[in-house]
């Protein structure tokens, strides 16, 4: 019995011996930790899906803009239309509608050498006696830059060819007007000349005083000799004087002396 007692004894402290040797000498044991899942979430039902489409906010389409055509800018001016732009040269409202390309001088009965200009308009041509006195232009217009003076009954023209043209207007009825060729001599005497006018002076002036009939017609002069821009065309018949500082038209029938009408 003692025998056997010793026997089972020493096979335990044989196999606790075994399992302390296999742990030491083998591959240490290795603690796992857990590793995270994935939590699938499961397939939202209709009633999910509805309250998910009015939690997100609609945006509506991009709308492309279109621009919208403005009206071309004319650069220019444009004549009649406004009147606080004015040329400082041309008066546009005395010229409205009287320079369209569809209004433009008819051509006169005869066939002429030249055409009228259009700088004359054709608010003149309603005169049509005077129209037809003039006859057909004797020469292309010619533009100047001469002097001015005005008096108180007409107006003198001086070109620098040494011409001057004399006209006291009457209108649609009909004034007086002279041509010279060139200024006749001073005679030198002197006037006195009412308060606020004066007696003119160099070419106006000896052509005033040599001319009793052109003194008598004009009167004394209301301001001083100045500078003008004046276009005129010799006509068969006649003249057309363009004063464009003042922006009017005469028109004069007659050789070197006759009827002026206007101004237009």
């Amino acid at each position: 019995m003692t025998g056997i007692c010793l026997l089972i004894l020493a096979l335990l402290l044989g196999a606790c011996t075994g399992q302390n040797a296999a742990t030491t000498a083998g591959t240490p044991i290795v603690e796992y930790k857990l590793l995270a899942t994935l939590y699938l979430s499961p397939t939202p039902d209709d009633a999910e899906r509805e309250a998910t489409r009015l939690a997100v906010r609609s945006v509506p389409a991009t709308t492309i803009p279109t621009a919208t055509p403005a009206p071309t800018v004319y650069v220019g001016v444009f004549l009649g239309e406004n009147d606080t732009v004015v040329d400082p040269v041309v008066d546009p409202a005395r010229y409205q509608g009287t320079l369209t390309a569809g209004n433009l001088p008819t051509p006169l009965p005869v066939n002429c050498l030249y055409p009228i200009d259009a700088v004359f308009g054709t608010v003149w041509m309603t005169n049509e006696s005077a129209r037809a006195a003039l006859g057909c232009p004797g020469e292309p217009a010619t533009p100047y830059v001469g002097t001015v003076q005005f008096f108180e009954r007409g107006v003198m023209y001086w070109l620098p060819t040494g011409e001057i043209w004399t006209v006291a207007p009457g209108g649609a009825l009909g004034g007086v007007y002279w041509y010279v060729p060139i200024a006749p001599p001073d005679q030198g005497w002197q006037a006195q000349a009412p308060d606020g006018l004066r007696v003119p002076e160099f070419s106006f002036g000896a052509l005033w005083r040599a001319d009793e009939q052109i003194r008598q017609t004009l009167g004394y002069a209301r301001a001083d000799e100045s500078s003008v821009s004046i276009t005129v065309q010799r006509f068969d018949g006649g003249a057309l004087i363009f004063d464009q500082t003042s922006a009017q038209v005469f028109t004069l029938v007659g050789r070197d002396d006759g009827t002026a009408y206007g101004p237009y």
